[in-house]
């Protein structure tokens, strides 16, 4: 590794003291110094240095609410070789920065690598949904679903059919489906790549994103901002699972599933009109999502996220999107 190799830490946060200062203190342990750490702040009270539990090379910058935003200042002020983006409710292994670094170094057509992010459910941390049974793969795949869930060929039985099916589905590797979902289900070692995952702990080459920014357009708090940045970028992300990213999920300013739903169909919308990579036919594909994600709505009886699905329709037929493109 090139010990002169600079790393910019960058963090947009909001009224989350606590959880910044726990994300402070995981970078002070790391064994790859970084050159400086710029948080971006929007909270309702402006952060001061003498709040946070490190201050050493800490640049606090103020700004209005909007992770997007927040994240382009940063990037704009970053000074290093490389720009580690971080969320300020995450936790990382020591020698995390460290083997990013070595990772990109060895690899020089890779722009941007993460490590695999674990999130806690029912008191155990997982790095993907549990996994698919047959019929929910097929109906997934029926209706151009997401699928984040590691797909092995031994879980399933070893009817010829179904073995076939498994065949041809992880033949395509992690994916965008027509529809615009993402698809991620080869979760190999010790590396693999996907063209969306989260960038919630990535370091990524500063020369590559010069030209390359944070959609200003989203809601304040991002959603859909890192799939649209990916497309910008034109690149993958790598991910190395040995390196564990503990996402610890903030409440604070969090918002609630639902609500976070419908702003990811209506940045998916924005996403298909902003980039020429997706064509009208696409937009078909993603109303016949909409409809297979509906028809499992209304079995489940969350009739709140069947309205917010007939809503996009009706926005995406009548192309009238919830988030103005800017031609």
């Amino acid at each position: 590794m090139n010990s002169h190799s600079s790393i910019s830490v960058i963090i947009p946060t909001r009224n989350r003291l606590e959880s910044l200062n726990r994300v402070l203190l995981s970078i002070a342990k790391q064994t790859h110094v970084p050159k400086e750490i710029i948080i971006v702040d929007s909270s309702d009270n402006p952060l001061t240095l003498e709040q946070l539990a490190v201050q050493n090379r800490i640049q606090i910058i103020h700004s209005k609410p909007s992770v997007c935003l927040q994240r382009n200042i940063g990037i704009e002020q970053s000074t290093s070789d490389y720009v580690f983006l971080c969320d300020d409710d995450i936790e990382l292994p020591e020698k995390y920065l460290e083997e990013l670094l070595v990772h990109l170094e060895k690899h020089p057509k890779t722009i941007v690598v993460s490590g695999l992010v674990y999130e806690q459910q029912n008191n155990q941390w997982h790095y993907a949904e549990k996994k698919k049974s047959f019929w929910k793969l097929l109906y997934a795949s029926f209706f151009g679903l997401s699928v984040w869930s590691e797909i092995k060929k031994d879980d399933f039985s070893r009817n010829r059919l179904t073995q076939r099916f498994i065949s041809n589905y992880l033949k395509k590797g992690n994916r965008i489906a027509k529809s615009g979902w993402p698809i991620v289900i080869d979760y190999k070692n010790p590396f693999f790549s996907t063209p969306v995952y989260s960038l919630m702990a990535s370091l990524v080459r500063k020369d590559k994103i010069k030209n390359v920014r944070f959609e200003s357009a989203f809601y304040e708090n991002g959603i859909g901002d890192n799939y649209d940045f990916l497309i910008e970028m034109d690149s993958k992300v790598t991910v190395i699972p040995s390196l564990k990213v503990l996402h610890h999920e903030e409440k604070i300013n969090r918002v609630p599933n639902e609500k976070a739903y419908r702003h990811r169909i209506h940045a998916l919308h924005f996403i298909m009109l902003k980039h020429q990579r997706f064509q009208k036919v696409h937009l078909g594909y993603l109303l016949w999502s909409l409809i297979g994600k509906s028809l499992i709505f209304l079995i489940k009886g969350q009739l709140k996220l069947v309205y917010y699905n007939f809503e996009a329709i009706a926005r995406i037929l009548s192309n009238h999107p919830l988030y103005k493109v800017d031609h």
